[in-house]
């Protein structure tokens, strides 16, 4: 006697006769079902720097804070209670003290905002990033309830560790469930990167002097109408005012409408990398819930051009940088230089200062994302499918069964008879 299994690729992602039906989809209300990711729920914030050991005293005195010892200081105007962690080089804050999330987040920024001017450096880059840990209270008591819910939610590389602690990646980001004494219930911990951009960056700079700093974000929308624009932004409380002004409430970043080829184009600025990117991640997702659609799609492409300003003022050594970094299609027109790279258009021009300005262009076309994601998902089916084979013969092995055939079939089917 003998009993088939059949193990399909797919079948750990989606149901098989799904699998080539799935694409890309706009999130909607109700969709999120993690109950810990509210921004009602933020307790602090942990941020890595560049600042050394030897500044931190000399800063943080510029910055206005009082010290109650030399690893934790207090802002009065804000009530912002940092802590402070050291590694060998660098510190790391651990900014808590108010039960308000908007204000924890917008008095954060102030603070960075305070110590980049005083460092004049972007105080937060380390190896091209930005990293930030935004911790939040949970309902989670059990380790074993988390784990169900991670795995409704599709979550991946979900592994508890022998501290009880529960690591995964969830939505392209990592998380971490963890337990501070005395409560009995779970943090958690999401770890957020932004990638800063380097191109043109010389070897012997270190990530104390980069001064590429984003100052603007320009999103292309499919809005066409004023009315329109007017009706969305009230739907989701933001106002619109002469000029084409929307004033933002979670930062210091600024936001300006501009009609560009008979369509919208949302102009962020400011001198933050984070607060700006935080702004558009925060309207776009409510303004695509209410209009019901991706509003970053025309013709089917999101184009969106980030702007940064450099140090850079020798146009000879730019142009050997970009040479060297493999870009293409480099042209020059007097101080103006455009090149491709890394499928982006990229245009450095001077600006008052004599430094080169910094115009990247980035076109993403929603069937190569919706083939990209199915490469993913292929991948990783197939990835599941190996572990789970590997298992089945370990279990086989023990109860002392044995193959009789294994078949491969052109779908990446794997087929096993088994003797009983």
């Amino acid at each position: 006697m003998s009993i088939t299994l059949m193990a399909y690729p797919m079948a750990f992602l989606i149901a098989p006769e799904e699998a080539k039906k799935e694409e890309l989809k706009i999130k909607t209300v109700g969709n999120d079902k993690n109950k810990t990711i509210a921004t009602e729920n933020l307790k602090f914030i942990k941020v890595l720097t560049n600042i050394t050991p030897n500044e931190l005293e000399r800063f943080m005195n510029e910055v206005g804070t009082f010290q109650y010892d030399p690893k934790h200081y207090f802002i009065n105007s804000t009530n912002l209670d940092i802590k402070i962690e050291n590694t060998e080089d660098f510190i790391t804050f651990r900014i808590s003290g108010t039960d308000n999330p908007s204000i924890l987040l917008s008095s954060s920024e102030a603070l960075f905002t305070d110590l980049d001017r005083i460092a004049r450096r972007n105080v937060r880059v380390i190896n091209n990033k930005e990293t930030f840990y935004y911790n939040y209270t949970t309902n989670y008591e059990s380790i074993k309830e988390i784990y169900t819910e991670l795995k409704k939610q599709k979550a991946k590389q979900i592994r508890e560790t022998d501290i009880n602690e529960l690591t995964a990646t969830l939505k392209g980001q990592n998380i971490r469930y963890y337990k501070i004494e005395p409560d009995i219930r779970f943090m958690l911990e999401i770890e957020q990167k932004i990638t800063i951009m380097d191109i043109g960056r010389f070897d012997q700079y270190s990530d104390q002097d980069i001064s590429y700093r984003l100052t603007n974000l320009k999103i292309r929308t499919n809005i066409k109408t004023e009315e329109e624009l007017k009706h969305l932004l009230e739907s989701v409380k933001y106002g619109y005012y002469e000029g084409g002004q929307t004033p933002l409430r979670n930062s210091y970043a600024d936001l300006k409408w501009v009609i560009k080829d008979g369509y919208y184009v949302a102009e962020f600025s400011g001198q933050n990398n984070t607060a700006i990117i935080k702004e558009s991640e925060i309207l776009f997702r409510k303004m695509n819930i209410a209009a019901k659609r991706d509003l970053r799609l025309v013709n089917e492409i999101s184009t969106v051009i980030y702007t940064y300003n450099t140090n850079y003022t020798d146009k000879g050594v730019l142009l050997n940088t970009l040479y060297e970094h493999g870009a293409t299609e480099i042209t020059e027109n007097n101080d103006e230089i455009s090149c491709k790279l890394f499928n982006m258009e990229m245009r450095y021009y001077k600006s008052e200062t004599g430094a080169y300005t910094l115009d990247i262009t980035q076109n993403s076309n929603k069937a190569e994302c919706e083939d990209l994601i199915q490469d993913l998902n292929e991948e990783y089916g197939l990835n599941m499918q190996e572990i789970t084979y590997n298992k089945i013969k370990e279990r086989l092995q023990q109860e002392n069964l044995n193959i009789d055939s294994e078949t491969v079939l052109d779908d990446n089917t794997i087929v096993l008879t088994i003797d009983i």
